[in-house]
């Protein structure tokens, strides 16, 4: 007589002891999570490689002026290589050592000596703050849970999700910093919810100083908006229950202060983007309403153009994207075949969004089991919490595929109008998924004990084992199911926007899309059937717990790991150094040692490109997110190609990638790129024989239409009140100094005589002293400085000294001091405390 099973009902067989003891298993898990870093970014950490984003470059160019920053013995607050000049601290495109923020040393030499640890001192910083945040998932699920590897799963998908990967790889460096501190935040505030404790809010303050400190102002942002609807729903449920809403005022109040006082221990920046908000086209409006410019346009009342700052909007339909990365394309994916030479990366995306590096994929076990989180657990707060976020910023990210919300949140929500890229709130997205998966594998570990869960495991199993079959030996069949909803010649016709006209390459990367969305059916059955068929052999006790987590962890970990692999384009080092090998066309403007500035042009637009500050040659143009107001305002009423404005920014060269026979300019080298000298250029300083007084929009007509000689008038907003003499036989200006943030000239005057530099107007900050007399600055010709120099022989001098700045840094030290202190002094207490016991 064969032996009977037992019952699905039956006790489990006892777990034998674990192979990691419990003492051990946090630091195993956080080992596993450091491992799973290193796997993926192996060739960062083994082969010395390293990612060059658009974003790295960009921030690299400014090595330079940072080197000499530190050797002038200067905080580098000014940035004169970009747009005629602009502030650099408060606009963030630059940084320097805030030695007086002495939490922040700390926390800079953690992810440095984790950097030097992994064997990547250029990237291995920021892979720091993705194991603080996978770190982070863990603990706040463990405390949820109290379940290591549903715990384990959450920090190991959060950490892997494409979307969060691909920012290291394209150069987004300060996003991931500030959404690491997150989960912790959340953490600290649950706990003070239920009592308070001054060592924990102490750390708050030092967590939430940490989330603010990179200064990603839109993740922040969202961060407290996460957090906002956190403590609406909560308040709005205690009032329905009727439950005493107290510990949740609590907490929202110790995060307010905390929220103050780190702002405090940052207040150098702060204050300074405070200074630069209203001056930026990020905080005031263009000079006219129909602005022309194709990079930062803006409305009038200041904050961004709807249509721009909605441009990266999600598509609804991307939604599938999260489990079926390749739906609209992939993204950019690495190729190697007949269309090209060599491997290269291949625009393949074609959504609504104007482009996107890789797909917002989750995984698709991660989102299975988060629906299950959700549907299981729907009666549960936090839960129900989770999914409201994840919807409200679902819903957001669709910007104005969904203008129903994203419209009314722009007109009327602060600080919404400033942001763009509404997909970018899709990191909380991918927070909140991986936790609700979590969720749902301890719900599924629970339905093990009903009888009829192995059977409903079985048949789920069971399918996706037969739809991978299907994928395998039909792939016609997959093909025609997803040309049904993505018809070939709409698809072929969006992806022209890539490939042109080519009919050859538009067949060709049509065929890859399909194949790559057969593969991701036929790996997402796989996934899912080895899933449900370990959940099945867990229900009939052929398998213990421990082995189907551990099924689980593997499973997740591969179903990202595929698809992030795609986005890995990791260079030699040498490649980054070879980067800024300088050409052939910047030797020959180095060899001019006077003060000038140069256009380029690609294509007869300018690029976005600030790589010329790394030779140290100032650019009329360049690259920043939230440039000038005014600068904008020149270009988009004067436009690129203008001699006049040329002359007004002391253009001397223009570079292109096209020669031009115009009597303008002449003919200065010709090679790797063409140089071209601007026939018309004028100096950086020069005197001006008489001013006039005219509105800003008749300045910048007056400099378009070509009507007026630089030399012989210039232009005030403001009547000035001062008599101005046109300058006699002898007047002469010789700049003798041009520092990061300081120059110096010395100046002959015949008279009462107005001086124009050829420097970026900025008032707060900006000071002028005739003879270490200070004088007023005026700006003269829209965007420029000007100042009244009386008769005689004189020194000038400008200084950059911003207000912000210097008094946010005493701010700054005295904060740090004050939270450092606080939990110095707790700590010494505690061990007191203890010590006393003791005796």
């Amino acid at each position: 007589m064969s032996k009977q099973r037992p019952p699905a009902t039956s006790s489990p067989k006892k777990e034998s002891a674990p192979f990691i003891p419990p003492r051990y298993q946090h630091a195993a898990a956080i080992l596993v999570l450091f491992l799973s870093l290193i796997v993926l970014f192996r060739e960062v950490v083994f082969q010395s490689k390293t990612f060059l984003g658009s974003d790295t470059i960009a921030g690299r160019s400014f090595e330079t002026l940072l080197h000499d920053a530190e050797k002038e013995g200067v905080f580098p607050l000014w940035n004169p290589y970009i747009f005629c000049g602009m502030p650099g601290y408060a606009s963030l495109s630059i940084h320097g050592d805030r030695w007086f923020d002495l939490s922040a040393q700390a926390l800079s030499a953690f992810s440095r000596a984790f950097g030097a640890l992994i064997n990547s001192p250029d990237m291995g910083w920021e892979l720091f703050y993705y194991l603080l945040f996978g770190v982070g998932v863990y603990v706040l699920v463990w405390q949820k849970l109290k379940n290591k590897m549903a715990a384990l799963i959450a920090g190991l998908a959060v950490m892997h999700s494409t979307g969060i990967i691909v920012l290291v790889v394209a150069g987004h460096m300060t996003k991931v910093p500030v959404i690491a501190f997150f989960p912790w935040i959340f953490i600290v505030l649950e706990r003070l919810r239920d009592r308070f404790e001054w060592w924990q809010f102490l750390l708050l303050v030092l967590l939430v100083h940490m989330m603010i400190l990179p200064s990603h102002i839109q993740i922040i942002f969202y961060v407290y908006l996460a957090l906002g609807v956190y403590y609406v729903f909560f308040l709005v449920r205690s009032l329905i229950k009727k439950e005493s809403p107290a510990g949740l005022v609590r907490s929202g109040a110790l995060l307010a202060l905390a929220s103050v006082l780190a702002l405090g221990m940052t207040a150098d920046g702060y204050f300074s983007i405070l200074e630069y908000s209203g001056y930026s086209i990020r905080g005031a409006g263009p000079i006219t309403s129909q602005s022309t410019a194709e990079d930062e346009s803006l409305v009038s009342g200041g904050g961004l153009d709807y249509e721009y700052a909605t441009n990266w909007s999600l598509g609804p339909g991307e939604v599938f994207t999260f489990a079926v990365p390749s739906l609209y394309g992939f993204g950019r994916p690495m190729y190697e075949g007949p269309l090209t030479q060599q491997p290269t990366r291949l625009p393949l995306y074609f959504g609504p969004q104007p482009w996107t590096d890789a797909p917002q994929y989750m995984g698709v076990i991660i989102v299975i089991l988060a629906l299950i989180g959700v549907w299981k657990n729907r009666s549960v707060p936090f839960v129900q919490f989770l999914a409201l976020l994840a919807f409200i910023s679902l819903l957001i990210s669709f910007g104005k595929e969904f203008p129903l919300l994203y419209k009314p949140m722009f007109d009327y929500f602060p600080f919404f109008d400033k942001f763009r890229v509404p997909s970018m709130i899709l990191i909380l997205v991918q927070f909140l998924v991986p936790v609700l998966a979590a969720f749902g594998i301890v719900s599924l570990i629970q339905d093990a004990a009903k009888p009829q869960s192995a059977r409903h495991w079985k048949w789920i199993a069971s399918g996706a084992a037969v739809g991978l079959l299907i994928s395998l030996v039909a792939k016609g069949v997959v093909v025609s199911i997803y040309e049904v909803f993505f018809p070939p010649q709409e698809t072929i016709q969006a992806l022209a926007r890539s490939f042109g006209s080519n009919r050859q390459a538009l067949a060709a990367a049509y065929e890859i899309i399909t194949t790559m969305v057969a593969a991701d059916i036929t790996v997402g059955f796989l996934f899912v059937g080895v899933t449900f068929g370990g959940l099945y052999l867990f229900a009939k006790r052929s398998i213990r717990e421990s082995t189907l987590m551990i099924v689980l962890v593997v499973t997740v970990f591969f179903d990202l790991l595929r698809v992030n692999e795609k986005c890995m384009d990791p260079h030699p080092r040498q490649t980054a150094q070879e980067y800024f090998r300088t050409p052939d066309h910047v030797n020959v403007l180095l060899q001019d040692t006077t003060f000038f500035r140069v256009m380029e042009f690609q294509n007869g637009q300018p690029p976005y490109d600030n790589t010329l500050a790394y030779w140290r040659i100032q650019n009329a143009y360049g690259y920043h997110g939230a440039k000038m107001r005014q600068v904008q305002d020149m270009f988009d009423v004067v436009g690129f190609h203008n001699p006049l404005m040329w002359g007004l920014m002391n253009v001397k060269y223009i570079i292109t990638d096209q020669p031009d026979t115009s009597a303008l300019l002449a003919p200065v080298f010709a090679g790797d790129k063409f140089v071209l000298g601007n026939r018309a250029g004028l100096p950086r300083a020069f005197f001006v024989n008489r001013y006039e007084v005219a509105k800003a929009i008749d300045i910048l007509t007056a400099i378009r239409d070509l009507k007026f000689d630089p030399l012989d008038v210039g232009y005030f907003m403001e009547d000035p009140g001062v008599t101005i003499e046109p300058a006699g036989e002898g007047a002469e200006v010789h700049i003798t100094h041009h520092g990061i943030q300081n120059l110096e000239a010395q100046v002959t005057a015949t008279g009462n005589n107005l001086l124009f530099f050829s420097e970026s107007w900025y008032p707060e900050g900006w000071k002028a002293y005739l003879d270490d007399e200070e004088t007023p600055i005026y700006r003269l010709n829209y965007m420029f400085r000007g100042i009244v120099v009386p008769s005689g022989n004189h020194t000038i001098r400008m200084e950059f000294e911003p207000r912000g700045f210097y008094a946010g840094k005493h701010v700054s030290l005295w904060t740090n001091i004050l939270a450092l202190g606080g939990l110095a002094s707790w700590g010494g207490l505690t061990l007191y405390r203890r010590r006393k016991a003791y005796q």
